[in-house]
């Protein structure tokens, strides 16, 4: 399996993966000794974001306090789009994700997922900020349509806009 495998060398097998037919993966898998739905995972996340796409997938840091405080208001601000939906959002590391909390009793609250932004570092020290959504199965899933941006505010703009239909949520706008 791919514990032991380096961040480099997963990204080397998204790039191998990527070029082979998708009736060719589950052979490829098996000579790698690879899960198939994590090498497709990996490998969507090369062909939509290359190498940063598959930083995404993976790599977690700890970015500052003052970073994800500043990160958190950013997000904020950007989620006021979608009132009166209340939504709220949690940092794991670089990965924020947003849920939308809807009320299933008068005592109790069902958390649906709706969204995560993962924010990687480049060469440069700028960060671009890789969107994902979540699959039936319960994984997250790079966002094919717009792979990475430069702001949360343009990633949320994707979400509003939503033009893949992946995220299903009204604004209010």
């Amino acid at each position: 399996m791919s514990e032991g495998l380096t961040l480099q060398q997963k990204i080397g097998l998204a790039a191998k993966a990527s070029d082979v037919p998708v009736e060719g993966l589950p052979a490829f898998c098996d000579e790698e000794g690879l899960d198939l739905e994590e090498l497709t995972g990996w490998s969507t996340a090369y062909e939509t974001g290359g190498e940063m796409g598959v930083v995404a997938m993976l790599d977690q840091w700890s970015p500052s306090r003052e970073t994800l405080k500043s990160w958190k208001e950013l997000l904020t601000a950007e989620l006021k789009h979608f009132r009166p939906r209340r939504l709220r959002m949690r940092a794991d590391a670089n990965w924020i994700t947003v849920d939308e909390v809807k009320p299933l009793t008068s005592k109790s609250i069902v958390h649906t997922p709706v969204f995560q932004l993962r924010a990687v570092r480049s060469e440069s020290d700028a960060e671009r900020w890789f969107l994902y959504w979540r699959r039936a199965s319960g994984g997250w899933w790079p966002y094919a349509g717009n792979p990475s941006f430069d702001t949360i505010k343009e990633a949320v703009g994707e979400v509003v806009e939503d033009p893949h239909r992946c995220f299903r949520l009204q604004t209010t706008r």
